[in-house]
């Protein structure tokens, strides 16, 4: 009889390595910065550290890179573009590009009890939290927050509920961006998750084995 395929072994011990590193953070707060799309100005963000950006209805976050001089912005790290109207933490932030878009926030590996958010928007800010059948659970909604409205910096929004599908954001129709994301969402794949994993690449070695039998 056959021993199992070394590549098999590998995909096993790799998958049981996944969810020993990952046990310990499994329900750990997310905290995301946006600085990963350093260098990276008006690309999609997408996937990263258990968070999904989207639009509602279609299109993509995008990074907004300060360093590339597009943006009227000032940093907290003491960066200042043009006359420095919005705010942002160190040197990238989120966007939208088109004024009506909403931005989508999801959670890659499970729901979570709050999220909170930094903005600078020239109009209110909107946060909602929704539930995994579109139902909407919460909103807040802040001041706007810009240099000559006599902002300083960031400002914040919180919501707060059992089992947080996604959120949403948006202002009323200005130019907005967002930094300094955390939440309660779990960062890496929940214990259950790792445990069909290992069963299914298990099952898989198992057929293999069989067959080589």
């Amino acid at each position: 009889m056959k021993k199992i395929a070394p590549r098999f072994s590998l995909l096993l011990l790799a998958g049981l390595l996944f969810c020993v590193l990952g046990a310990s953070s499994a329900f750990a707060d997310i905290s995301y910065n946006f600085e990963s799309g350093l260098g990276h100005n008006a690309e999609a963000i997408g996937a990263t550290s258990g968070l999904i950006f989207s639009v509602v209805g279609g299109g993509n976050v995008q990074f907004a890179d300060i360093n590339s001089g597009w943006y009227s912005v000032t940093s907290d790290n003491g960066k200042t573009y043009e006359n420095g109207e919005y705010f942002l933490s160190g040197d990238v932030a989120g966007y939208v590009s088109n004024l009506s878009d909403r931005a989508k926030v999801s959670f890659e590996f499970g729901t979570a009890s709050w999220f909170t958010v930094g903005y600078s928007s020239e109009y209110q800010f909107v946060l909602e939290a929704y539930d995994s059948s579109d139902g909407l659970l919460i909103s807040t909604t802040g001041a706007a927050n810009t240099k000559s409205l006599g902002g300083t910096g960031l400002a914040y929004l919180t919501v707060s509920h059992t089992d947080i599908s996604y959120v949403v954001l948006h202002d009323q129709g200005g130019y907005w961006l967002m930094d300094n994301i955390t939440t309660d969402a779990p960062s890496v794949p929940e214990p259950g998750s790792c445990a069909m994993l290992l069963s299914g690449l298990a099952g898989l070695a198992l057929r293999r084995r069989r067959r080589t039998s």
